[in-house]
């Protein structure tokens, strides 16, 4: 359920009259809100209080739309590197336990150029979120799920192919994330990737709506993702 069939939800639970229904949302759409005291709250409150709707309804309601969004929360995340590295580098360490963090002690040579390491394998994580690229509403708002026929782009940026030897890249959607694992010589031959626009040859790729199929390859769909580090390292 994403936010734009929220109100049809709410709507069709309401078993008072349809004149008190239309009453309610002419009133919540000339209604200024303003966070957090959104249109939906508006709605909810004056469908309780006209009597057409309960607690208990708005409570399943509620709990429905969180189980088909679980990840919401994410995109309530206001700081770049709180997403990038608090967010993205610990669900990818959570996911393979033999993943570090890397040190002088495990490569002399380290000085801040990737983000983890498998093994010997130098691992930089990318990470961006799937939003409705016509809207200018919050990242919240416009947040959108993973079979959504909206148009978005997701831009991983930053991308410098000779400091490591994979990308994990973490695609967040409102109901599911997406890992995929590459090799650094498969981004930078790939034909979307972009080198050179920064200095220091950083590069970026763009990932939308009508290209995201050509990495389905790439997709992490076993959950194992240290096998597909290693696998990805061979390539």
């Amino acid at each position: 359920m994403e936010l734009s069939e929220l109100k049809n939800r709410i709507c069709k639970s309401f078993d008072g009259s349809t004149e008190d229904l239309t009453r309610v949302l002419e009133m919540v759409d000339d209604d200024q809100s303003i966070f957090p005291f959104n249109e939906y709250e508006h709605l909810i409150c004056n469908l309780i209080e006209l009597g057409g709707m309960t607690y208990v309804q708005y409570m399943e309601i509620r709990s429905e739309y969180i189980r088909a969004n679980p990840n919401l929360w994410i995109f309530e995340m206001s700081s770049p590197r709180g997403f990038g590295e608090g967010f993205a580098q610990t669900y990818v360490n959570g996911m393979c336990a033999q993943i570090s963090k890397p040190s002088k002690e495990i490569d002399p040579t380290f000085s801040n150029e990737y983000d983890l390491c498998l093994d010997s394998i130098k691992i930089e994580v990318k990470a961006s979120r799937a939003v409705d690229s016509e809207s200018k509403e919050p990242l919240y708002i416009k947040a959108l799920s993973r079979n959504t026929d909206k148009q978005f782009l997701m831009n991983f940026q930053q991308l410098k192919p000779q400091y490591c030897d994979i990308f994990i890249w973490v695609a967040v959607f409102r109901d599911q994330i997406v890992i995929w694992v590459l090799s650094s010589k498969e981004v930078a031959s790939h034909q979307l990737f972009s080198g050179g626009q920064h200095r220091g040859n950083e590069g970026q790729l763009h990932i939308k709506h009508d290209n995201i199929h050509m990495f389905d390859k790439f997709e992490l769909k076993n959950g194992d993702l240290g096998a597909a580090i290693r696998l990805a390292a061979m390539r």
